[in-house]
């Protein structure tokens, strides 16, 4: 029984939240029947608000100096890189808990979906394969926190994650995929997805051909594969957008919220509805800003406790941007030798973010147009999500320095991250190993 608690453990919140629309059915299963139960999932908060926050907790970007070297919390073990982000055991398991909690979501979708009789076929396929995008995307949360980062010399012996295709709660947990296993099969539903996902869908929250596109694009993008990184992010970049000239606003009040902003390809929220409200930018974040970027102005402010993030009216979006794909195929093109063209994309957003004209970047060599780049990677998508997926994969290339942890008040450096450090890999949560004592660790 011990190894069927992984599953057990996962339904417990999507009864209560699938209930209020859903019939639960004797055996204690989500079985919606309609396409409008399927519809009303994919709108559900459980759907829409799949980011856990803490992640942001992780990063060189976050400081925050209330923690106390005795705080236990899953905040505090996650900002001083513990291996253990949740300690107690009767908690919920920080990132693992909310992010299986929505697999579980995906595969009501993805085995209904396509048996339901009320819908046209290319309907069903279309929430099919939304319902794949999710899930890949969950999973890639997962693998940037519960496992080594890709290295192709080890990926195929790796733990990756577990990755249960079913519904049924009272089956055996499944083994861990190997990362190499997970990323496969990430992509294989991806690709499944684009070719059946409308070019345009109801509202931003809902996936579309392009949003599947940009997740492939991040992916590819996290194992350098950069030739399909490139052809991935082409393929997103072909959607209708606009970039927002911030100099058009007065302040942030007038910017229009993420889910109406032509910036933004797909609009995902936090985990119930969390942001980053009130997380502190770190001194070397600071670094990056000068007094006329309004992204400085717009996207932050001041508290007793120092600079924070602040934001425009609305819910945050850890989704996908057109200011990200833009960044990337920039990346890409200066991975490529063509410095040129890389900075000319970057100043591109640039020149919609300055208070006053800016005259753009240059770049000597392809390797310092890949550093400012980067540098403006850092600036444009500062707490959108992306900085642990970024960290992780550019420490492979000996890219992210050491980062430390100091006590402003006593000058003590309380923890440390180092480059390749293990660290960079929190362990399976104590709940998951305590029901599935066969689970392999992280950190044995």
């Amino acid at each position: 029984m011990k190894s069927k608690y992984l599953w057990i453990m996962l339904l417990s919140m999507a009864l209560l939240s699938c209930k209020k629309f859903l019939d639960v059915k004797p055996k204690g299963l989500v079985i919606p029947e309609k396409m409008i139960d399927y519809e009303r999932l994919l709108n559900s908060r459980e759907m829409t608000g799949t980011f856990p926050v803490n992640i942001l907790r992780f990063t060189d970007d976050f400081y925050d100096g209330s923690f106390g070297e005795l705080d236990a919390s899953p905040d505090a073990n996650g900002y001083y890189w513990r291996r253990q982000l949740t300690v107690d055991e009767k908690n919920d398991p920080d990132v693992w808990g909310p992010l299986y909690n929505r697999i579980y979501h995906a595969n009501v979708i993805i085995n209904g979906v396509l048996k339901s009789t009320d819908a046209p076929e290319a309907e069903k396929k279309r929430v099919y394969g939304e319902a794949l995008v999710h899930r890949a995307t969950y999973y890639l949360d997962l693998l940037t926190v519960f496992a080594k980062a890709y290295n192709p010399a080890s990926a195929a012996t790796d733990p990756g994650m577990p990755m249960p295709v079913g519904t049924d709660v009272t089956g055996k947990a499944p083994a861990r995929s190997s990362v190499k296993e997970t990323l496969e099969s990430m992509i294989t539903d991806l690709k499944a997805a684009a070719e059946v996902l409308p070019l345009t869908n109801i509202n931003s929250t809902r996936i579309n051909k392009y949003v599947a596109y940009g997740v492939l694009s991040r992916v590819y993008l996290y194992i350098a594969d950069f030739t399909n990184a490139e052809k991935y992010t082409e393929l997103a970049l072909e959607a209708p957008h606009t970039f927002l000239d911030y100099n058009n606003y007065g302040s942030t009040y007038e910017v229009p919220p993420y889910e109406l902003s032509p910036e933004v390809l797909w609009y995902r929220m936090g985990v119930d509805a969390e942001g980053p409200d009130y997380m502190l930018y770190s001194d070397d974040l600071k670094t990056y800003f000068n007094a006329n970027d309004l992204r400085f102005e717009f996207l932050t402010a001041i508290s007793n406790a120092g600079l924070q993030r602040g934001g425009f009216l609305t819910f945050y979006n850890f989704g996908i941007t057109f200011p990200e794909l833009y960044l990337t195929k920039a990346e890409l093109l200066a991975r490529k030798g063509k410095t040129a063209d890389a900075m000319a994309l970057i100043n591109t957003i640039r020149k919609n973010r300055f208070n006053i004209p800016d005259p753009g970047l240059t770049a000597a060599n392809p390797e310092d147009a890949l550093q400012k780049v980067l540098a403006e990677r850092r600036r444009e998508m500062a707490y959108s999500g992306m900085r642990w997926f970024d960290m992780k994969r550019l420490d492979q290339e000996g890219r992210i320095p050491e980062i430390k942890r100091v006590n402003k008040e006593t000058g003590k450096v309380e923890a440390i991250l180092a480059p390749h450090s293990p660290n960079y890999t929190f362990e399976i949560p104590i709940r998951v190993l305590k029901f599935n004592p066969g689970m392999v660790k992280n950190h044995p």
